[in-house]
């Protein structure tokens, strides 16, 4: 031990942080889905040891439950844990964080700790002389985090501590008085629900008492006996935490004129060895410190972390090893969704898309280009259905398959529908997508009795689909395998999304959905063309036809046993398809929202934080133009008017098989014919009508 003559700097060890790999999960999800682009300061906990073992210097820890502010709900507010109070800015760009003036911040800290101490605060709360900052920029792509911890202390130039003399905190008490202390230090510590890091010691009754007690009786000349949980272990030099308290000590207590003083403090050690507790370790040490008064001119704070190397630089971990890869992916697909709401729309809402079941009726040039961009909207359900296979013609134009996909065109394993979810998995592990192999019936598409059950329980399987699913797509290539869906979702009050192509020309629309009160779904008989159409008085895909959907596949030539079209019109086609659905979505009414009309000046409309939600859009390649029409319901449609549904409704799979069967059934039961029929001899009287003279 130290003699009486001898008159040294104290030497504090400096703290030393420790970080669970969880902490780093724990900032990777709230700077995306709290903090996002704020980098104000934020609160932060941080937590050490009272009984750490030997020969190890102070330690703060850090885990995921240091963004948990509330300290009273910390699972470290026990006994051996003093729980220690900091912020964390957290930066955009790693320029910012390069650039930020370093010094600057630790000094406004120390100030704020100064000011704390000046006006008293800090003696109802003395735990709050120990504390941190932490600066971090963290690539959110790569995982990897710059970060620099720093533990404010503060410095008064010409003005040092000193110490005179090192004790042993048992030779300095007896036995007696030793498990007195511990017990009046347990008592002590039951008053408060975080544990206490500094505390005094009545010299003559051995209470142990609160800082702010032990100064008014020291002010009162009475001995006492100043003390901290000392962080450090394995030396005779105290933990950083001492520092600020003799800043404390050296202004609040009487100096009596004295330009020093000198104070007797207890480095508490509370250690246990073989599940027993002793205070082996724990040292009473003489300090000398000059006087401090509140007009300090200068005040410097100290404090910045050294690094590996003992240098005075920022750390850097990367994660990007020992994260999950399927949360990496997760949290990175997220990211491009969440800077678009931080930046351009912050009133989007994501997870209104992201929990949209999606059902894609054809898994080819559409279905792959729109299931990629539903994907890259954060929708994570998704289900194909479709019945051919994976050909060799299909790769080069259809995104989500290669060439392996189409070797062996007989086996059961290449269906496309299948490999469409099973790809789409590879792309982004964390999307549920499945394949659903299936035919669907079409109307002139004759059934015969032989496999009447099959079409029975491929109908059924379609109509539990649809229920299942919120939004429908339409990707077919061909328009009567678009009937029995598109009456189907009508009659499920289900929103569809409908794509069709042609040789440089696309539709994009969105199907009028039903409330299911027949007389709200009455069309109005004085529709007015420069008016909204509310959305179930919208037409579907089959509206705008006075013909009844039939069997188009009929003595097809080569050019027309496929969509022949220019390569890049499905991707446009898909992507606005998606786009419509998201707009949709982003609107106040969802699916029942209105259409606009020809009239309205786009750019002055705000119907949702992502524009506006037309009902169709019809694209021309040709001329690179886009026209945005809307269309009310047809009575007669052959797909969705009110006498269609009534009778899928009522007969089901029986209304269905006539319609399959018979090619003129559904102009007969719409009145289609008649209409026809009218029409045609409309056309007769007219001409029939005609002078000589009309004729020239």
């Amino acid at each position: 031990m130290q003699s009486e003559n001898e008159k040294d700097l104290i030497k504090f060890v400096p703290f030393n942080s420790c970080i669970n790999p969880s902490f780093w999960f724990e900032l990777n999800r709230v700077k995306l889905d709290d903090y996002k682009l704020n980098d104000d300061f934020k609160d932060l906990i941080g937590f050490c040891s009272t009984c750490s073992s030997n020969n190890l210097p102070p330690i703060l820890n850090f885990d995921y439950s240091s963004f948990k502010h509330n300290v009273d709900n910390m699972k470290h507010g026990h006994e051996n844990v003093i729980n220690v109070e900091g912020q964390i800015k957290i930066f955009n760009t790693i320029n910012e964080f390069n650039l930020m003036d370093k010094n600057k911040l630790l000094d406004e800290f120390g100030q704020n700790i100064w000011n704390d101490i000046k006006s008293g605060k800090i003696l109802d709360e003395p735990n709050k002389l120990t504390r941190f900052c932490l600066i971090v920029f963290a690539n959110l792509k790569n995982y990897v985090f710059h970060y620099w911890f720093a533990f404010p202390a503060l410095t008064f130039p010409l003005k040092s501590y000193y110490q005179l003399k090192l004790t042993k905190f048992l030779d300095y008490f007896s036995t007696e008085q030793t498990g007195q202390i511990l017990e009046n230090m347990d008592r002590f510590q039951l008053n408060y629900r975080s544990h206490q890091s500094f505390f005094a010691i009545d010299y003559e009754t051995l209470e142990v008492l609160s800082v702010k007690k032990g100064i008014h009786l020291n002010n009162c000349n009475k001995k006492v006996l100043f003390g901290l949980y000392d962080p450090n272990s394995h030396s005779n030099h105290p933990g950083w935490p001492l520092r600020n308290y003799l800043a404390l000590l050296a202004l609040k207590c009487n100096q009596n004129e004295q330009e020093t003083r000198k104070f007797e403090i207890v480095l508490f050690r509370d250690r246990y060895h073989g599940g027993e507790r002793n205070s082996d370790l724990s040292l009473i040490m003489e300090v000398e410190v000059f006087s401090i008064t509140e007009n300090e001119k200068k005040i410097n704070t100290i404090g910045w972390e050294r690094n590996e190397k003992s240098q005075l630089h920022p750390r850097m971990v990367n994660m990007s090893d020992s994260m999950n890869t399927e949360k990496l992916a997760e949290s990175a697909v997220s990211l491009n969704l969440k800077l678009m709401k931080w930046r351009i729309a912050p009133d989007i809402n994501l997870d209104i898309i992201k929990n949209q079941k999606c059902l894609l009726l054809g898994s080819g040039t559409l279905g792959c280009n729109v299931a990629r961009c539903l994907m890259a909207w954060g929708v994570e359900q998704i289900t194909f259905v479709d019945n051919s296979k994976v050909s060799y013609s299909n790769p080069v134009r259809q995104s989500l398959f290669v060439f392996q996909d189409s070797i062996g065109s007989n086996s059961k394993e290449n269906h496309k529908s299948v490999k469409a979810a099973e790809n789409l998995k590879l792309i982004y592990p964390g999307v549920h997508a499945k394949g659903v192999v299936l035919s669907i019936p079409m109307p002139g598409h004759y059934v015969g009795d032989n496999i009447r059950s099959k079409i029975k329980n491929d109908v059924k399987q379609l109509e539990q689909l649809i229920k299942e699913h919120d939004c429908i797509f339409l990707l077919m290539d061909t328009r009567e395998s678009r009937w029995l869906p598109t009456v189907i979702a009508a009659a499920e009050k289900k929103l569809v999304i409908n794509s069709a192509l042609g040789f440089d020309s696309y539709l994009v629309m969105r199907h009028g959905v039903k409330t299911g009160d027949p007389e709200k779904d009455k069309l109005p008989a004085n529709f007015q063309p420069a008016q909204k159409i509310l959305s179930n008085h919208l037409g579907c895909y089959f509206c705008n036809d006075i013909v009844a959907p039939g069997n188009s596949t009929i003595d097809r030539t080569l050019d027309q046993q496929c969509t022949v079209s220019r390569p890049g019109l499905s991707m446009i086609a898909s992507a606005l398809a998606v786009e419509l659905f998201a707009n949709v979505m982003q609107h106040p009414l969802k699916q029942n929202v209105p259409s606009i009309y020809s009239t309205e000046k786009l750019y002055d409309l705000k119907e949702s934080c992502l524009g506006i939600v037309p009902h169709q859009i019809r694209g021309y390649l040709h001329s690179f133009s886009m026209i945005l029409p809307t269309s009310q319901a047809f009575d007669k449609c052959t797909a969705c008017s009110n006498e269609i549904i009534d009778m899928y409704r009522k007969e089901g799979f029986d209304f269905l098989i006539k319609v399959f069967n018979d090619p003129n059934y559904l102009e007969d039961v719409t009145g289609l014919k008649e209409l026809k029929a009218a029409l045609d001899q409309a056309d007769f009287d007219l001409v029939s009508g005609l002078s000589d003279s009309d004729e020239s």
